[in-house]
């Protein structure tokens, strides 16, 4: 009886060890475990082309690479910051005039609009023929007529990339015909255009399909253009839901390029493509935009008790706002505004602006279609990530241990019930053979 008490106490008392254990789990060590919780970056789509980046625009958050750092040549695309230039430096009303250099351009095998010599438009007639027919001598005129020549342009295309936070990337010239100095990256030219889509004047140029240029000094005759990134077209065979914007791009040496930007909802996205051949840019940037808004989010960072916080970050959908982490500059404080840096799973996903307690209004929110805010104090520093992180091994190995020692107590409470049933049935067949 006493070994039976004592065995049935040190049961219980695992048991109770046990159960004691688990429950000092936290609750986020089990939402990890929850099937419909994304705790890693979701697995980017298959795809042809030889370099690919997918932005999120209004974060900056990259959400799919592929080389997207490495250097290749643009094609055509390059016209998106010639195109940026112009109308930072040019009034829409501004007219320019044909050259030599330029119309010496206007030759067949290039895309152009058969400028001729002398012959003048106006800016805003020129901006459509570069972002609408890539009309390669328009772009080189108004280069020359801006910085005086084409050098000159290009030395301001790579100052304002380098601004941007380009780092792979060289132009020598305004329209990116073939040269071996003239490259950029997937990841820069995304980069570019976010900045070009900041720009209601040249949104509002790429939403013109179709543009006239009306008669010329020159001709008699108009000149209809038609852009031609088909994802533009929401109605055509290649249409895409919310692409708004975009530049293609084509020579033998850089292959098909292609940038496009397209919103649904207040989510706004940038796909660039580089390398592609036949059909490749058009179907893998559907692909990619598609993995986009089928796998991401964004989440509204709303104020805090001990700071206030504007800004906006990009999530897998079904992921947990409390996975992420952050990380401040040295010595910040709330006393003097600072940007906050978040990320998921390595992953960068947006910033946030942080200062002391109501001097940041509501009214300054960044605009996001999330479907959840949260307070900053439900995101953990990395420092604080790595104490959750040996606390919970610690818990683990300690249920671990219960565990191996419940299993045991039950193998040895089995086996000694099996010996007294063994030893009672010894002596009830010797109670019977007496008799």
């Amino acid at each position: 009886m006493i070994r039976k008490n004592s065995a049935a106490r040190t049961f219980l008392c695992l048991l109770l060890a046990f159960v004691f254990a688990a429950s000092c789990l936290p609750q986020t060590i089990f939402a990890t475990t929850d099937k419909k919780t994304v705790t890693t970056w979701p697995e980017g789509p298959e795809n042809n082309s030889g370099a690919v980046c997918l932005l999120d625009a209004d974060t900056g958050a990259v959400l799919y690479d592929k080389n997207m750092d490495e250097q290749r040549y643009p094609a055509s695309i390059t016209k998106i910051l010639t195109a940026l230039l112009i109308i930072e430096n040019k009034q829409m009303t501004d007219t320019v005039t044909f050259g030599e250099h330029a119309v010496s351009e206007s030759i067949p095998g290039n895309a152009r609009i058969n400028v001729q010599l002398g012959e003048t438009i106006t800016v805003e007639d020129a901006l459509h023929a570069i972002l609408l027919a890539s009309a390669n001598e328009v772009c080189t005129q108004l280069a020359i007529d801006i910085a005086g020549s084409e050098e000159g342009f290009a030395a301001m295309m790579n100052e304002r990339a380098a601004a941007l936070g380009c780092t792979n990337t060289h132009f020598v010239n305004a329209n990116g015909l073939p040269d071996p100095n003239h490259y950029t990256s997937a990841h820069d030219m995304a980069l570019i255009m976010q900045e070009c889509i900041k720009n209601e004047t040249f949104c509002r140029i790429e939403s013109d399909l179709t543009y006239t240029i009306q008669p010329t000094n020159m001709t008699s005759t108009p000149r209809d253009l038609q852009n031609h990134h088909a994802l533009l077209f929401q109605d055509g065979q290649w249409g895409y839901k919310g692409a708004f914007a975009g530049k293609t791009g084509y020579t033998d040496e850089a292959h098909n390029t292609l940038v496009t930007a397209a919103k649904r909802g207040n989510m706004t996205l940038v796909c660039v493509v580089l390398t592609c051949d036949n059909l490749d840019y058009i179907n893998d940037t559907r692909t990619v935009l598609d993995f986009g808004y089928d796998n991401f989010t964004h989440y509204t960072l709303k104020n805090a008790k001990k700071e206030s916080l504007s800004g906006v970050v990009t999530l897998p959908k079904d992921a947990k706002i409390e996975t992420a982490t952050y990380t401040d500059p040295d010595g910040a404080s709330v006393e003097e505004p600072y940007t906050r840096q978040y990320f998921f799973d390595d992953h960068f996903i947006g910033t946030a602006e942080v200062s002391a307690p109501g001097t940041v209004s509501d009214s300054s929110s960044v605009s996001s279609d999330s479907s959840e805010e949260t307070d900053s104090t439900d995101i953990p520093t990395p420092e604080e990530t790595k104490k959750i992180s040996f606390f919970s091994t610690l818990l683990y190995i300690l249920l671990g241990l219960n565990g191996v020692a419940f299993l045991i107590l039950i193998i040895v409470v089995i086996n000694n019930a099996k010996k007294r049933r063994k030893r009672r049935n010894r002596r009830r067949n010797n109670r019977n053979k007496r008799h």
